[in-house]
């Protein structure tokens, strides 16, 4: 597994796959305001999910314009670059997002198109496995490129988010990652995520209330 860490490695990795970091940047602030959002009132998922929802969304908004095209297939929500012959979705993961203590794990992400996705990135030059059942090669041929994730770990405080690339899945879980790329932050990088909530000027129109403690 390539692990770029260092932001000048993660950027230079990142433009080589055609895919702006401001724009992801701006898609994971806007995840993060949509989960202040949230109230007490709503249900204990919704933030969670909120912050996902946006992540998407404004990721969409923000590579649709830059020849990127959409797909959900069997609502496996998918960013296309036809050019780069690349899939991106994004799935919230735990807290190993963006550390270098342990592998990552989504959170909720399984099913056909998951095992699909990775089979598809394990076996790029299209001789699958015998045993892989029928479903499964429906949905391989569905996905044409091979499948990058946007992992992302937002809290009321924190956002940390990765770009990686899985090849391994066991009983609906990924367990093998071939490469992992670092979402800079403003930590190390001086071009990197700000806390939106201190941002003088939010790019994204989110209400936001904090939720009592």
């Amino acid at each position: 597994m390539t692990i770029y860490e260092h932001p000048s490695d993660a950027r230079r990795r990142l433009a080589e796959l055609g895919i702006s970091v401001e724009a992801v940047i701006r898609a994971l602030q806007a995840g993060q305001l949509a989960r202040l959002s949230c109230t007490p009132n709503d249900p204990p998922f919704i933030p969670g999910t909120e912050a996902w929802r946006f992540v998407v969304r404004t990721l969409r908004e923000e590579l649709l314009s830059k020849g990127y095209r959409k797909s959900d297939p069997n609502n496996f929500s998918l960013i296309i670059n036809d050019a780069r012959k690349l899939n991106i979705c994004v799935a919230s993961a735990d807290t190993l997002t963006r550390s270098t203590s342990g592998d990552p794990k989504t959170k909720h992400l399984k099913g056909l198109f998951l095992e699909a996705a990775t089979i598809r990135n394990r076996h790029t030059g299209g001789l699958f496995p015998e045993d892989i059942p029928e479903e499964v090669r429906v949905a391989i041929s569905v996905l044409e490129y091979p499948t990058w994730m946007l992992l992302i770990y937002i809290t009321d405080d924190e956002i940390r988010a990765e770009l990686s690339y899985p090849d391994k899945i066991e009983d609906g879980q990924i367990v093998s990652w071939k490469e992992r790329i670092f979402i800079p932050d403003s930590a190390d990088d001086s071009g990197g995520m700000r806390n939106p909530l201190v941002d003088s000027e939010p790019d994204i129109d989110v209400p936001v209330r904090r939720k009592a403690s």
